[in-house]
């Protein structure tokens, strides 16, 4: 099944000449500032406080025009000072978060947004943590324009975009573990797209689980790998 929507997602790749999903999004330098959760999850990123540098990358999933609601999705990559087998002493670290509702059932179902802010933006699909399962979040609490990239853009030049950072057990409920600030100027990366695999760099101690996580591994892949724009049809 996950090789067959590989090739449906490869193919739209081709006839939009670029991402099948979130194919226009901004760039923007991110905060990590993390002071650990209440209770003890068994992953160092939940559990102790840290101060963290990354990017991250807002969009929308089809790509359909404002003032039409839309999947948001924000995309965040960090590099560790960690073992890597390629002995650089550095791991990339991922994670991606798209428009969900916040109880127990809305966390499970992506949610069509028409504003960037306020709202929630889970991982709909659980990651293994001490010996259990958790669901990370992070929630908007800025005034939020609507949707598009022009409006985000004007936000980020009055000022930064910040995020509470949240974790909840499946059936739990949800609990802020730190914030994430995003910065400007904002940057597009249409020419040369950024391109995320939280499946390949997963968060250390925060690996994917279920059989859906591992399902969506080539799906990412596919929607990734967009071949240049010169190698195109």
């Amino acid at each position: 099944m996950a090789g067959g929507a590989a090739a449906v997602f490869q193919a739209v790749a081709r006839l939009r000449h670029g991402r099948p999903l979130h194919p226009d999004g901004l760039v923007f330098d991110a905060t990590l500032a993390l002071h650990g959760a209440s209770r003890r999850r068994g992953a160092a990123f939940l559990d102790e406080p840290a101060d963290l540098r990354g990017v991250a990358r807002l969009s929308r999933a089809a790509g359909l025009p404002p003032p039409l609601p839309d999947i948001l999705g924000q995309a965040l990559r960090r590099r560790t000072s960690a073992a890597s087998d390629d002995g650089t002493g550095e791991v990339t670290a991922e994670l991606l978060l798209a428009t969900t509702g916040h109880t127990l059932l809305g966390r499970r179902l992506l949610r069509p947004a028409t504003r960037w802010s306020p709202g929630m933006y889970g991982s709909l699909l659980p990651y293994a943590a001490g010996g259990g399962h958790v669901l990370l979040g992070a929630v908007a609490r800025w005034p939020g324009p609507p949707a598009g990239l022009a409006a985000l853009r004007r936000a980020a030049e009055a000022g930064p975009l910040r995020f509470d950072l949240v974790v909840a057990s499946p059936l739990g409920p949800w609990e802020r573990f730190g914030t994430l600030t995003l910065t400007g100027p904002a940057r597009s990366d249409a020419a040369e797209p950024t391109r995320f695999d939280p499946v390949r760099n997963p968060i250390p101690g925060l690996p994917p689980t279920g059989l859906l996580q591992w399902a969506r591994g080539p799906i990412y892949g596919a929607s990734e790998r967009v071949p240049d724009h010169d190698a195109l049809p």
